[in-house]
């Protein structure tokens, strides 16, 4: 045991540093290596276990399971999961199932007893695909008992988010603002009789004139590493934002998410989808109409700046730049 737990650190520390955001993907199968501390009646000891579990959704998911407490007691489950933020790298869940109990007491005969068992824990996905789980579990049988493991999480397969894909808008457009033109003036007769008034010419000078044009420049917003959460900067540049389009009711705007170039292809794109999707829900509220307002994932194809990512340049000022949400104006 204590071979599998310097293994268990020693691969935690080297994936510390490609810390990512991930999530829990339908149809995909988990492998769960663990070791934990075990009280059983008379039997105080630590233990391993293996679990192999299915996601049936995200949300919900099944595991067949074995503990080996050495010299002591043998058990084998199947337990129910319900995942509470299935679209996070930290998600908490709580856990149910049935399972059978051979045990050997200190003093006593070795017994097989039904086993029923009910806990809480969390898995937190280091990326895609490896993941940390802690979980904390009651057991009822013949006594009662319970027990605390943590292990190493592998997921393989399942279906993963796809980014949504909108029509790309032409180039930016100058919005122009007309002035309706001033009326021509009335004539006025002039003393003494005549058939009908002379109009007087028309003073060229006078001539109907048009506003200057008016282009809607929207700012950029970026974001922090691997994040799609709204910084006070960026509320605030989107406050400005949602002013300009509120004074210009004749205009529409994409809003194209973008990545910086950490990470796979995939995970990047449904990043970006998140960071459009987060501006467009703040403009709503801010009281732009939904329909005035489409998104676009772009994930890292188009880079504001060329980059080449390594482990330790994740925040430099290419990466910062490539972070980002840009608008484009449309003329309904």
């Amino acid at each position: 045991m204590k071979r599998f737990l310097a293994v268990f650190a020693l691969a935690l520390f080297l994936m510390l540093p490609v810390l990512s955001s991930a999530e829990i993907r339908e149809g995909s199968f988990e492998i769960n290596p663990y070791a934990g501390y075990y009280k059983l009646h008379d039997t105080n000891r630590g233990g391993l276990g293996l679990g192999l579990g299915y996601n049936v959704t995200k949300n919900w998911g099944v595991q067949l399971a074995t503990d080996y407490v050495k010299s002591r007691a043998n058990l084998y489950r199947g337990d129910v999961l319900y995942h509470f933020m299935p679209e996070k790298a930290f998600n908490p869940f709580i856990m149910a199932g049935v399972g059978s109990a051979h045990k050997k007491p200190n003093n006593g005969t070795t017994y097989n007893r039904i086993m029923e068992e009910v806990g809480v824990g969390f898995k937190y996905f280091f990326n895609d695909y490896v993941g940390l789980r802690v979980d904390a579990r009651g057991i009822m049988e013949k006594h009662s008992g319970f027990a605390t493991t943590a292990g190493l999480v592998f997921a393989l397969g399942g279906k993963v988010s796809k980014p949504q894909q909108v029509q790309k808008a032409a180039e930016p457009v100058t919005v122009v603002q007309k002035a309706e033109p001033k009326p021509e003036p009335r004539p006025e007769p002039k003393p003494g009789p005549r058939p009908a008034p002379r109009q007087e010419p028309m003073d060229y000078a006078q001539k109907p004139k048009y506003a200057a044009p008016v282009k809607v420049v929207l700012e950029d917003i970026h974001f922090d590493f691997d994040k799609a959460t709204l910084t006070k900067e960026a509320k605030k540049i989107l406050d400005d934002n949602a002013r300009k389009i509120k004074e210009n009711s004749g205009i529409g705007v994409q809003i194209e998410g973008h990545a910086c170039a950490h990470g796979t292809e995939e995970h990047n794109a449904a990043l970006s989808e998140r960071r459009a999707n987060a501006v467009k829900e703040y403009l709503v509220k801010s009281g732009i109409a939904a329909d005035r307002l489409s998104t676009l994932s772009y994930g890292e194809k188009r880079l504001a700046m060329p980059e080449v990512p390594t482990p330790k340049n994740k925040n430099s000022k290419e990466a910062k730049a490539n972070r980002r949400v840009h608008f484009e104006v449309i003329v309904k």
